[in-house]
């Protein structure tokens, strides 16, 4: 296997752990994606990465982390969460993927969400529905990163065809 080949298999398989990694915390997701066909392109000369399409999807790259970041307070919010619910929904989604994974993905930022919500008003009702809200937020922005995931792949594969 000549090194060419060998270097786009393990671009191909940092792509798909990078795929891997819009679904699970703490795996950079988009960023090894693009940091993946970037090197590759640095390998190739950038014949076939050209820099337009570096841009691109660096712009991608860069849209997917804020989405990444403010889905989760973006739902809490929706659900009417007051300034408590929303930090607790950001600080409970770290503390859940770091300390509880995997099920601290589903479960962390919902109950951030559902104490801060609680200080705020002591109303568990309310907390609750600001709880689902959140984990609502958070699922739509994984679900609008791993489309981005799929398209940069896709991209990807037709530059090299």
């Amino acid at each position: 296997m000549t090194s060419s080949v060998f270097l786009l298999v393990v671009v191909f398989l940092l792509i798909l752990v990078g795929i891997a990694g819009t679904i699970v915390p703490l795996i950079p997701g988009i960023p090894l994606i693009f940091i993946s066909i970037a090197a590759y392109g640095w390998y190739e000369g950038f014949q076939q990465i050209t820099p337009k399409y570096l841009v691109i999807i660096g712009t991608v790259t860069v849209l997917s982390v804020i989405v990444d970041y403010l889905s989760t307070s973006i739902g809490a919010k929706y659900a009417g969460s007051s300034k408590k619910g929303i930090w607790g929904a950001f600080i409970g989604t770290f503390v859940g993927a770091i300390f509880f994974p995997p099920l601290g993905i589903l479960l962390g930022p919902w109950l951030g969400a559902f104490i801060g919500e609680y200080i705020e008003l002591q109303d568990a009702n309310a907390a609750a529905k600001t709880g689902f809200g959140t984990v609502l937020g958070l699922f739509s922005g994984i679900i609008f990163n791993l489309i981005l995931a799929l398209i940069i792949l896709i991209s990807f594969i037709i530059v090299l065809i």
